[in-house]
């Protein structure tokens, strides 16, 4: 969201109920937030026109917005609307420049003619509100990286700066009595910083106009006169009337030039107004929690029909939403209470008193707050060449090239500048390191319980096996630098496992090039397999597919580390891997005994056929049977709170199964299941209870043997972690 120049609010979730007495309270806590900021954009917009039009600007926003709160009322997401800088600030500087290309378009430079741009950008940006709500384009505004915000407000408060700096030496120049501009000027400032830094609660700008204002009325009663924002509601007329449309057409005019230039403003200030209303509503729902829609044809033809008025630019503001919930819940009542407030209040002519003077002071402390604080905290550590961060140095480098924009030129070429830096800036983050990691078979392995002979293999050969991690969102900015570090990653790898379970999506230029890559490593005899390429909900599974059609895919890691291992083991384990079918040649559960202990042994097991998918035992059974897998394998699952099947571990040959709840007598805790067609021997509780009564020293040396061999695994997932350690 939009960085705030404004002190956190508290929470409005203990409101009273809504009732005439709190909603006229909410609207006017909202209205004494968005009339003085309304007022100082009347002043920031019109004063390109001419200092003569700001009672007519003054009128015909105030009239905006009554006609917008009216509409509004109609959501189902209801929100204040105000003038606000950041659009104000813009469309001034769109004037500026419609001005300085008058000669161009052989339009004559007159405050008519200025009035019937400010009308006619207005009513576009207007329509370009409506129809972005129409085609729920709120949905995009998420993508707008924060830094370009932290720009815009940190350029707005630049401009303030300049632009009320500049008013204020052209008042203290021309005026009789500069030192009354300047205390006029300094009390409005210093009200406004007080209440700002130790009242976050106050309206700030309110009050801050309200010192210049006594003041300004103690100095007209001594019988001198200040200049003044507006008149009375008699001397001013809505600016549309005074507009001169028919200059925008008549020849020699370059109609077409301005119309080009119209339609690029309206698409920039209509985009601006939907952001900042979005923006708004999303902070009002996080407060009441209440949904639905946040504009509607009703208010974007109000926003549109103040526009054509002559009205500076309305939108959602999220101060004076936010002020008014800390009272009342907001809806229909709220918004049509502040719109009569509105009309009171012009009505009344009190806003012909205020003075100019005190409205550029309240103005030079708006600047002072709208500034980024991030960002001035990045500015002056990297001016005290302080360490920072990669990415604070782009945030930073960021909002300095939107915020120099936008005073160097202006805040239309600002608003494309930092899209555009900002897209270049995600690119970059994006395309720096596609490969999180690289492992070896050596530091990683599959969660398959082996023979020692299978992980002496491993230990051996398993720097063959590479494993590729991968992450982020691939596109062709990456693709380049992924197949680089692919290639030089698994440089003398056997076996490549690539996990694909942090990556969402992958355009194009990168299926191609993982392609590409895998037919160059099968020209070398090299396994390639792709792991989790669908565990996100992304694109990836049906890339890799629709451009390596032949890929070997593995819904996890663990299962593509499983399939390495095993085809490691076959290359190098002593008679080609082959899986027996013998109890005592099943595993070193048997060193150490005689044939008469084997026989024995083999008498008390029963054999038993599990064909694929069997259940061989489920959580919380009996423990009462070790199993010896002889051929096949299995898995160990435990059930998420989802209700999903997570796999804890593969049992393949000579694997057992169940042996530490066999021998605590706890109940189990995972389920096993046959992944294929196998063949286990059955040690029941009955027959060990037997067997040990009748031959306690075989019992003892199966136990130690099955000691060994968990110890054998312990030890071999220690050296993992040792590894994986070493390389970070």
């Amino acid at each position: 969201m939009t960085p705030s120049s404004f002190n956190p609010l508290e929470s409005t979730a203990n409101r009273p109920a809504a009732s005439w007495s709190r909603s006229t309270v909410g609207a006017l806590e909202g209205a004494a937030f968005t009339i003085p900021v309304s007022l100082a954009c009347v002043t920031l917009v019109f004063g390109r026109i001419g200092p003569d039009m700001l009672a007519h600007g003054v009128l015909a926003t105030l009239l905006g917005l009554v006609l917008v709160h009216l509409a509004g009322s109609f959501n189902s997401r209801p929100v204040l609307y105000s003038a606000r800088f950041f659009e104000s600030t813009t469309i001034a500087a769109m004037l500026d420049q419609a001005i300085a290309l008058m000669g161009a378009w052989d339009l004559a430079d007159t405050p008519g003619t200025r009035l019937a741009l400010l009308c006619v950008i207005g009513a576009g940006a207007g329509i370009v509100f409506g129809a972005l709500y129409l085609v729920r384009a709120d949905r995009f505004t998420r993508f707008i990286p924060a830094p370009v915000f932290a720009g815009f407000s940190t350029s707005i408060s630049l401009l303030l700066l300049l632009s009320q700096a500049r008013g204020l030496a052209s008042l203290l120049a021309r005026d009789s009595t500069p030192a009354v501009i300047a205390l006029i000027a300094l009390a409005a400032m210093a009200v406004t910083f007080a209440v700002r830094r130790w009242r976050p609660r106050w309206p700030a700008s309110a009050l801050g106009l309200a010192a210049g204002l006594l003041i300004g009325l103690g100095w007209v009663a001594t019988g001198h006169n200040t200049p003044m924002v507006a008149g009375t509601a008699a001397q001013a007329s809505l600016p549309v009337f005074l507009a001169d449309f028919r200059a925008l057409v008549a020849p020699p005019v370059q109609g077409w030039l301005i119309a080009r230039s119209v339609v690029i403003d309206s698409l920039i200030l209509g985009a601006m107004m939907f952001i900042n209303t979005n923006l708004a509503a999303q902070a009002a729902t996080l407060e009441d929690r209440r949904t639905g829609r946040r504009g509607n044809l009703f208010t974007a033809g109000a926003v549109t029909l103040s526009a054509i008025l002559g009205s500076a630019p309305v939108s959602g503001t999220m101060q004076s939403t936010v002020t008014a919930m800390r009272q009342v819940a907001l809806g229909p009542r709220v918004l049509a209470l502040s719109a009569a407030i509105f009309i009171v209040v012009y009505a009344s002519g009190v806003l012909g008193w205020v003075p100019l003077a005190a409205v550029c002071g309240a103005l030079l402390c708006e600047a002072w707050f709208m500034a980024d604080r991030p960002f001035l905290a990045l500015l002056v550590q990297w001016a005290r060449r302080r360490p920072m961060a990669v990415n604070a140095r782009e945030d930073l480098s960021l909002v300095a090239a939107v915020t120099a924009t936008a005073v160097l030129f202006n805040m239309v070429v600002a608003v494309f500048a930092g899209l555009l830096l900002g897209l270049v800036l995600f690119a970059a983050r994006n395309a720096r390191r596609p490969v999180r990691n690289v492992w070896s078979g050596v530091q990683m392995s599959s969660n398959c319980a082996r023979s020692r002979a299978d992980l002496r293999v491993l230990a051996d050969h398993g720097a063959g096996i590479r494993i590729v991690e991968l992450e982020g969102d691939l596109f062709f900015g990456t693709a380049e630098g992924l197949e680089r570090m692919l290639h030089s990653g698994c440089r003398g790898a056997e076996c490549i496992v690539l996990d694909w379970s942090r990556v969402h999506h992958v355009d194009t230029s990168i299926a191609i090039a993982v392609a590409r890559f895998e037919r160059d490593v099968r020209l070398q005899s090299v396994m390639l397999l792709h792991a989790g390429a669908d565990v996100q909900a992304g694109n990836v599974r049906g890339e890799l597919l629709r451009h390596c059609p032949s890929a070997r895919l593995e819904p996890d890691l663990d299962h593509a580390l499983e399939q390495a291992e095993n085809e490691m083991i076959r290359r190098y384990a002593a008679g080609g891997g082959t899986e027996t079918t013998s109890v005592q040649e099943a595993l070193t559960l048997f060193r150490g005994l005689d044939a008469r202990e084997i026989a024995q042994l083999e008498d008390a097991m029963k054999q038993r056929f599990l064909p694929r998918g069997t259940v061989i035992f489920s959580a919380d059974d009996t423990a009462d049977e070790l199993m010896l897998l002889q051929q096949g394998s299995a898995e160990i699952l435990v059930r998420s709170p989802e209700g999903r099947d997570i796999r804890l571990a593969s049992l393949r040959r000579g694997a057992t199964l169940g042996e530490i709840g066999f021998l605590d007598g706890a109940r189990r805790s995972a389920t096993a299941v046959a992944r294929e067609d196998s063949m286990v021997a059955v040690l029941s509780r009955e027959a060990f209870e037997s067997l040990s009564a009748r031959e306690p020293a075989l019992i003892q040396r199966l136990l130690s043997n099955i000691a060994v061999d968990m110890a054998a695994r312990l030890r071999h997932t220690n050296r993992l972690a040792i590894a994986r350690t070493a390389q970070r």
